[in-house]
């Protein structure tokens, strides 16, 4: 590699970093965080505490215990990729600042590549901060931690990698953060869920969404099989599918890979 190559390289690898840095600080300073670690409290508080109210109180089961801190997690990241993800790269038309950021001396790879990671940091922190407060309620309150339990992070973490390159596409295709935000969440949450259930009112897997694929968070600790049982209100056999856990991981990685590819290839191209 020549000498004016490696300055070139070490010039992006410096500009990815004071990009990463930046738009980590814009966000923790945002409402968007504020809003997103509210949700993650709340979550934690009524978790806790409803568990507590049950005959009982909590599980004393370390796989019981985790199993109902994990339940919503996928939930949780979507609302996390709507939030930091669907506005990341739309914001820079919707705020023109595109126009004082491009005709400067910085690729616009080099730029998304920064603004994704700030995504994947402070988004994949928060998740992370919310198993490790669980983690340790479950140490103090049944003694252990589950195993699968990190199984399940990991999970949540390539979760919001897959649905995370979607929201990022989403926010390539529009230039207005509030309407990326709408359609990425609309999308995750109602309409691949509407597919989901569909494939158990047809008997047929969904192997091609991502929020099937988010099923696996929760049931790495559950253990759930799939099966079929007659739903009395729709008059028909349903059946919930639960992907197997090679199965989510490909689906989950495909997404990510596919989708935040496709968002960086239409952001180079994409005109102010």
């Amino acid at each position: 590699m020549s000498n004016s190559m490696k300055i070139g390289f070490g010039n992006d690898l410096r500009q990815i970093g004071i990009v990463t840095k930046y738009e980590m600080l814009r966000h923790l300073r945002s409402k968007k965080m504020y809003v997103f670690a509210g949700f993650v409290v709340v979550m934690l508080v009524l978790i806790t505490v409803l568990g507590s109210m049950l005959e009982g109180g909590l599980p004393k089961d370390p796989q019981e215990f985790m199993s109902g801190y994990v339940s919503l997690m996928s939930i949780l990241v979507i609302i996390g990729v709507s939030l930091f993800f669907a506005s990341a790269i739309a914001s820079e038309f919707d705020e023109r600042t595109a126009l004082l950021v491009f005709p400067r001396p910085m690729k616009r790879t080099t730029l998304f590549i920064g603004k994704a990671l700030s995504c994947y940091i402070v988004c994949g922190g928060v998740i992370a901060l919310h198993y490790l407060v669980a983690m340790v309620i479950s140490l103090a309150h049944t003694g252990d931690i589950y195993t699968a339990t990190y199984a399940s992070l990991g999970l949540a973490l390539l979760f919001m990698l897959g649905t995370g390159g979607f929201a990022l596409l989403m926010s390539t295709l529009f230039n207005k953060g509030a309407i990326a935000i709408i359609v990425t969440f609309a999308t995750l949450f109602l309409i691949f869920n509407i597919i989901d259930n569909m494939g158990g009112m047809f008997n047929f897997e969904p192997v091609f969404s991502i929020t099937h694929a988010g099923r696996d968070i929760a049931n790495v600790i559950d253990g759930w099989e799939t099966f079929t049982e007659f739903n009395p209100a729709i008059g028909r056999d349903y059946t919930t599918f639960f992907p197997s856990h090679g199965m989510a991981i490909s689906i989950m990685s495909i997404y990510a890979i596919v989708t935040t590819t496709l968002a960086a290839l239409l952001f180079s191209r994409k005109e102010y």
